[in-house]
């Protein structure tokens, strides 16, 4: 701690103050966000790009920083410590929202999002933010202190990363489509037990043909052809799903074009151009609006506009047809008689499935970032490399660390991290739309609102009071008052995205979408009260500072 932050030297009145001020540059940023959405500035498009470029470049550079600039080897207990609090974190917000299902009734079509709802927080921008503000001026914490409290926040995200990717906890919001996605299923496979081998596949033929050609025709109207993409789909030709992806294709681009408000007049092949590009003809040169200025003149984005951009719907139902249509074909052919051996092979491709996908989480950047970064900071003669230590290596002529040029560049890069971050969160909440909210939702809502920011910060409190009395913090308050403040965040607003994923951009209804929205909303419109009361509550009288 500084030396102002002894026991009990913080007056009642700057400890509020300063658990105040971080909301004041946290929602400033994010109003910021929510105009440029609102301007369509930061498009959909463009805010898709930045969150790439923040996973991969900018967290990842974030995370080495400060891992390696403030963690050393005597912190592995720490980290130990913090991974088991960060797993009764998602437990109790898991088991919570369950609770909250089976209490207020909530639809059965939105289990999966809202058990997302109270596993997953806000893990990583808004504490970081706190504590970055914290270290300034040394009153509450150190530079130092700050830094190694946004190690720490690091670690809770890696945690939630391993849980949500690496142990595939995102399928829980892919599990509330099950039936949208698999809803052509059992109609495919009455169609394939009532009629004969060939006089299905001329029906199919002829059926192909004519709903082609509606949907050509249809086209142009898009509202007409809501079922026939549906249709066409279940078609087994190969050559009838090569037509029916692209006349897919055309469908979502009509869609997005539509829901983006295009003008009729526009034409619909004109291609993006760069601000000021030249269009020429035969006798003049016109300078062409790009399509960014196009795009501030109409109306904001909305959620439709997010989920046209990351839905992959069709791809995945058109995916669970083939997987349907194989499995019976295997099962029409022979009887199955080694059905042991075929089940230990299922099982094994399934192993295989996972494990593909726990390495290609661990292989991504920030996941690399981390693991480097720790091999780093646990090593002694590793870490002298980079930063200044007690082990001895020879100063570059600088009378720096020999690759201290890398932590430089790190800490410059990550900068941009949490400003970004809160800015993709205004734009975010700017396109949340509650389209129809279910029969007594509002229930739903207040529970677990009431819970993610009220009743899950008094156990987390309890929780680290617990370990402190236990002796496995020691004297570190640091890492109380961060894992403390992980327990009063609201929802990650990238169960948006996850939730886009898997709707489809052609119903003019999701439930998934607006359930969330309502929970969203309410969180972080109490947030501004919630989150400095837990502080100063834990700053005074927990920590006793």
């Amino acid at each position: 701690m500084s030396d102002s932050g002894t026991d009990s030297d913080l007056s009642l009145s700057l400890v509020i103050y300063s658990s105040v001020k971080p909301i004041y540059k946290i929602y400033f940023i994010i109003l910021i966000g929510f105009y440029l959405a609102k301007r369509n500035i930061l498009s959909v498009t463009t805010c898709r790009d930045i969150s790439d470029t923040i996973v991969t470049a900018i967290m990842p550079c974030l995370i080495f920083n400060n891992i390696v600039s403030n963690l050393k080897s005597s912190d592995i207990k720490n980290v130990g410590i913090i991974c088991f609090t960060a797993t009764l974190l998602f437990m109790f917000g898991g088991l919570f929202a369950y609770l909250t299902h089976i209490v207020t009734r909530s639809p059965k079509r939105w289990l999966g999002g809202l058990i997302s709802v109270g596993i997953f927080p806000n893990i990583s921008d808004l504490p970081i933010a706190y504590l970055q503000t914290f270290a300034k001026g040394g009153t509450i914490f150190t530079t130092e202190e700050g830094n190694k409290g946004v190690a720490y926040v690091c670690i809770f995200l890696m945690a939630m990363i391993l849980y949500q990717f690496s142990l595939g906890l995102f399928r829980l919001i892919e599990w509330d489509f099950r039936d949208e996605i698999n809803g052509e299923k059992a109609e495919d496979e009455e169609k394939k037990l009532s009629t004969t081998s060939s006089d299905d596949k001329e029906e199919k033929n002829k059926k192909e043909e004519e709903k082609e050609k509606d949907l050509q025709h249809s086209l142009p109207d898009y509202s007409t052809n809501h079922g026939g993409v549906e249709d066409i789909e279940s078609i087994s030709s190969e050559h009838s799903s090569n037509s029916s992806n692209s006349i897919r294709s055309q469908n979502l681009k009509v869609k997005q074009l539509e829901s983006r408000g295009t003008n009729n007049q526009e034409s619909t092949n004109d291609n993006i151009r760069r601000r000021g590009s030249i269009a020429s003809n035969r006798y003049s040169l016109e300078l062409t609006p790009s399509r960014s200025e196009r795009l501030r003149k109409q109306r904001s984005q909305d959620v439709q506009d997010v989920i046209n951009e990351y839905s992959e719907f069709e791809a995945m139902k058109q995916q669970s047809k083939e997987l349907s249509k194989t499995k019976s074909e295997v099962n029409n052919i022979e009887p199955p008689e080694p059905i042991e051996q075929e089940k230990e092979q299922v099982k094994t491709s399934k192993l295989k499935t996972h494990l593909k996908r726990l390495w290609s989480n661990v292989t991504t950047a920030s996941s690399l970032s981390l693991i480097i970064s720790m091999a780093i900071a646990m090593s002694p003669p590793l870490k002298a490399l980079f930063v200044q230590s007690t082990f001895y290596i020879p100063n570059a002529p600088d009378e720096q660390p020999p690759l201290s040029f890398i932590i430089d560049l790190t800490s410059y890069v990550g900068a941009a991290s949490v400003p970004l971050g809160l800015l993709l969160l205004g734009a975010t909440l700017a396109r949340l739309q509650v389209k129809k909210m279910p029969k007594g939702f509002w229930k739903t809502a207040l529970m677990m609102t009431a819970g993610r920011l009220i009743l899950i910060p008094i156990f987390g409190v309890g929780v680290t009071t617990g370990f402190y009395k236990g002796g496995w913090y020691g004297d570190d308050k640091l890492v109380r008052l961060v894992s403390v403040l992980e327990f009063g965040l609201p929802n990650a607003t990238s169960l948006v995205y996850f939730t886009a994923f898997y709707s489809d951009p052609l119903s003019e209804e999701h439930l998934q979408m607006d359930c969330l929205a309502v929970c969203l909303i309410s969180q972080y419109a109490i947030l501004w009260f919630s989150l400095p009361f837990l502080v100063t509550f834990t700053m005074k009288v927990s920590l006793g500072m």
